[in-house]
C-alpha cells in the first residue's frame, strides 16, 4: 500500500477522521471503496464500483479525489445525473471533506451550462432596447431579472425565483460570441464562474454537460480540462445520457425561436424590428417556410403511422429540403446588416443569432441526408396540431463511440452507482459502455436485509398481458396497502393503467382516510415527494421518474409495490436499433438487452425502500412472472438475501428464504 493509499485508508478506518465526526459511523464497504478509488487514481487506471445505498459512496470517491488532485496537480471532474446529487455534493459533502482535510485543500465549483447564467452585459443591452425587443409583460420580467441581478451571488437562473419566458432569458443569458472575458470583463456571472473553475481542483457538473463539453474537445489528452480525471456517480444512466449528449436534434420551436430573434411576425419585435419592410418580410417568409417544412414532416409521419409519437427514419430525405434556401437568404441579409451596423454590441447579437441559424441549417441537412452511418434517426411528434416536432439523431451504440474516449490511457475514469450489476456481474454494464476488461468492484450492502426487508410475491396474479391482470390489480394493490396502512410507493410502467387504477380506487382510499397522490394529477414531482414525506400514511402512485432518485427515509415509506416488471416497450427508435443490432449478429436481444435493462430498473425500484440502517419495510411484487418464468430467477437473484412471502389467490402465505428461488 503506497503512502497516498494508506492516507486515504486511515481517514476511513474505524478510528479515522471520518468516524470522529458527529453522526458518522464506520462502514467497511466505504473504506474498501475509498482505497480502491485511491489506487485507481494513483495508478491512472479505470474502475467501476457498485456501491449500494448506505455505503456512503459520495465521500468514498470525493475525499481521495481531492487529495489526489492536490498532490498530482490534476483537476477532478465529478459528474452526476441529477441536480439533487449535484447540490448534495456541493452543499454538504464538500463541507464534510473540508472539515476532514482542511478548507485550503478543497476548492470545489459547481458548473452548469452557460445558458443557465445571467450575463450582466447582455442584460444592460436588453434594458436599453426594451421597446424593440420586448412586450410589456416581458419588460416586467426584465425588470425583475435586473433587481435580482443586484442581489444574486452566482447569477444562476435556478435561484431566480420565477421562470422567465424563453424570449427574455435567451437575450440576457450567457451565450457564445456575445459573452466573453473580453466583452464582459469580470462583471458577468458566467465569466466569474469560469474564473473560479480555472483555479478549482474539483469541478462538479452533470452528465449531459460533461458529454456536451467532451464532444467539443479536439484533443484526446483530456476530457474537458488538460490532464483531468473524471468520476461518474449515478453511472447507470451513462449510456442513455452519453448517446443523447453527442447526438443531435433540432425542433420546430427551436428554429422558430432562432428566426424570431431577428423578427417575430406576431409580436413585431426583434433585432430587425427597425429594419426596412423588405427585411421584416424576409423574416416572415422564413418563418412560414420553417412552419410548413415541419408540418410536411408531421403529415408524412402520420400517413405512415397515425398514432406515432416517435417515428424512426430509415432512409435519407423523408421529405424534400424546402427550407435551406429560405434560411440561406435570411442569413445573407443578416450578414449585410451585421456588416453595416456600427455598434459592436449589436454586431455581436446579430452574429449570435446567425450562429443559431447556421447550426439549424447544418442539423436539418445532416438529418435529411443521414450522414452518420452508425446513428439512429427519428422524429418526435408533440401532441396536437401545433405541437412541437423534433428531428433527432443519436449513436446506436456508445460502446464504440464513447468508450474509447472515456477509458483511454494515462488517466482515470471511476464509475459508480447503487445498481450496475445484473445477476451479480458487471459484464452487461461493461459491454454497453465499452468498458470490457476494466476493473470492477461489487460491494455488499451495509443494511441487514434479513431483518429490515421482506419480499412479498403474489403468485396467482394473472400475467400482465392476460385479460385478468388489470381487473385483479386494484384488489391486490389495496390488500397490499392495507398491510402497511398506507406508507407505500406504488410503481407503474403505464400512464393509462396508473390513471385508471387511481380512479377506480379513489373511494377506497377516501374510505380508509388515506391520501392518494398520483403523478401528473395535482402536483409537480418535487411537490408530490414533499407531500408524501409530510403525510406519513399517504400512498404515492408513480411512473418512470419514481423508480430511481427518490429518497424517502423513515416512516413515510415502508412499502414499495411493483405492479409490473419494468421491461421497456421496444418501440422507441433507439431501443429498436439496439435490438436489431444484436439480432443481426446472431444474438438474443431479450437476454442480452431487454432483460438486463429491466433487472437494473427493477433493482432501482426496490432500492427506494431502505435508505438507512433504521428503516424497515416490505416490497410487494404483483407480477407473477418472477416465479412463473425461468428468467424471473435473475430478477430475484439480483436482490439482497431477505425473507420471501409467497401469497396465493386465497390470501394464504408461505414464508421462504430467497435462496430457494
Amino acid at each position: 500500500m503506497t503512502e497516498f493509499v494508506q492516507t486515504v485508508d486511515e481517514i476511513f478506518s474505524e478510528c479515522g477522521a471520518l468516524s470522529k465526526l458527529q453522526q458518522f459511523e464506520y462502514r467497511g464497504q466505504q473504506r474498501k471503496m475509498a482505497t480502491a478509488v485511491a489506487e485507481a487514481l494513483e495508478s491512472r487506471q479505470h474502475l467501476i464500483v457498485e456501491a449500494p445505498t448506505g455505503v456512503g459512496k459520495s465521500l468514498a470517491y470525493l475525499i481521495p479525489a481531492i487529495l489526489y488532485s492536490r498532490s498530482a496537480k490534476r483537476k477532478a471532474v465529478i459528474s452526476t445525473h441529477t441536480k439533487n446529487l449535484q447540490e448534495q455534493l456541493f452543499r454538504k459533502d464538500v463541507a464534510i471533506a473540508q472539515a476532514i482535510l482542511g478548507a485550503k485543500e478543497v476548492h470545489a465549483v459547481l458548473l452548469k451550462g452557460r445558458r443557465n447564467y445571467l450575463c450582466t452585459t447582455r442584460l444592460q443591452r436588453a434594458m436599453s432596447a426594451t421597446a424593440s425587443l420586448f412586450s410589456d409583460d416581458e419588460q416586467n420580467e426584465l425588470q425583475r431579472i435586473f433587481e435580482w441581478s443586484l442581489k444574486t451571488v452566482d447569477g444562476d437562473m435556478e435561484n431566480l425565483g420565477f421562470t422567465p419566458s424563453t424570449s427574455v432569458w435567451e437575450m440576457v443569458c450567457s451565450e457564445k460570441g456575445v459573452c466573453s472575458s473580453v466583452i464582459c470583463g469580470s462583471q458577468c456571472f458566467f465569466q466569474q464562474t469560469k474564473e473560479r473553475v480555472r483555479s478549482a481542483n474539483v469541478v462538479i457538473i452533470n452528465h449531459a454537460l460533461f458529454f456536451t463539453l467532451m464532444a467539443l474537445q479536439e484533443s484526446d489528452e483530456q476530457y474537458i480540462y488538460p490532464d483531468d480525471f473524471v468520476i461518474f456517480d449515478e453511472a447507470h444512466t451513462l449510456e442513455s445520457v452519453a448517446g443523447l449528449g453527442i447526438g443531435k436534434n433540432i425542433s420546430r420551436y427551436q428554429l422558430l425561436s432562432a428566426i424570431h430573434r431577428f423578427f417575430n411576425p406576431k409580436t413585431k419585435r426583434g433585432l430587425f424590428a427597425r429594419q426596412k419592410k423588405a427585411v421584416r418580410a424576409l423574416c416572415d417568409e422564413t418563418h412560414d417556410a420553417a412552419w410548413e417544412f415541419f408540418e410536411t414532416i408531421r403529415q408524412v409521419v402520420l400517413s405512415k403511422d397515425s398514432q406515432a409519437k416517435e417515428f424512426r427514419v430509415r432512409h435519407p430525405y423523408i421529405v424534400d429540403d424546402t427550407l435551406t434556401a429560405a434560411l440561406t437568404r435570411l442569413d445573407r441579409e443578416a450578414e449585410k446588416i451585421q456588416a453595416s451596423t456600427k455598434r459592436e454590441a449589436e454586431q455581436n447579437e446579430i452574429a449570435a443569432a446567425r450562429r443559431y441559424l447556421w447550426e439549424a441549417q447544418v442539423l436539418i441537412g445532416e438529418f435529411l441526408e443521414q450522414t452518420e452511418f452508425d446513428f439512429t434517426y427519428w422524429i418526435e411528434l408533440g401532441a396536437g396540431r401545433n405541437g412541437n416536432i423534433t428531428l433527432c439523431a443519436a449513436p446506436s451504440n456508445i460502446a464504440e463511440t464513447i468508450g474509447p474516449r472515456i477509458f483511454r490511457n494515462g488517466t482515470s475514469a471511476v464509475l459508480t452507482s447503487a445498481t450496475l450489476a445484473v445477476n451479480n456481474s458487471l459484464d452487461y454494464f461493461q459491454r454497453r459502455i465499452g468498458a470490457v476488461g476494466i476493473d470492477g468492484l461489487i460491494l455488499d450492502s451495509p443494511f441487514d436485509h434479513n431483518t429490515q426487508m421482506k419480499l412479498c410475491i403474489v403468485q396467482q396474479m394473472p400475467e400482465p398481458d392476460a385479460a385478468g391482470f388489470a381487473t385483479a390489480l386494484p384488489h391486490w394493490i389495496m390488500q397490499s396497502i392495507d398491510r402497511s396502512k398506507g406508507k407505500a410507493l406504488v410503481l407503474f410502467t403505464s400512464t393509462l393503467l396508473m390513471q385508471s387504477i387511481a380512479r377506480q380506487l379513489a373511494h377506497e382510499f377516501a374510505g380508509r382516510g388515506i391520501t392518494l397522490l398520483v403523478q401528473g394529477f395535482d402536483y409537480q414531482r418535487h411537490e408530490l415527494l414533499k407531500e408524501f414525506k409530510r403525510d406519513v400514511h399517504s400512498v404515492l402512485f408513480g411512473l418512470e421518474s419514481f423508480w430511481q432518485g427518490v429518497d424517502v427515509p423513515g416512516e413515510a415509506l415502508e412499502h414499495v409495490i411493483i405492479t409490473r416488471l419494468p421491461f421497456a416497450v421496444p418501440n422507441h427508435p433507439l431501443i429498436e436499433a439496439k435490438l436489431e443490432s444484436i439480432a443481426q449478429r446472431g444474438g438474443n436481444s431479450f437476454f442480452e438487452y431487454s432483460l438486463p435493462e429491466a433487472v437494473l430498473k427493477f433493482r432501482q425500484g426496490v432500492g427506494r425502500l431502505l435508505r438507512s440502517t433504521s428503516d424497515r419495510g416490505m416490497v410487494t411484487i404483483l407480477d407473477s412472472r418472477v416465479v412463473k418464468k425461468r428468467y424471473g430467477r435473475i430478477f430475484l437473484s439480483s436482490l439482497p438475501k431477505c425473507p420471501v412471502e409467497i401469497v396465493t389467490s386465497d390470501g394464504e402465505a408461505a414464508l421462504l428464504p430467497l435462496d430457494e428461488f
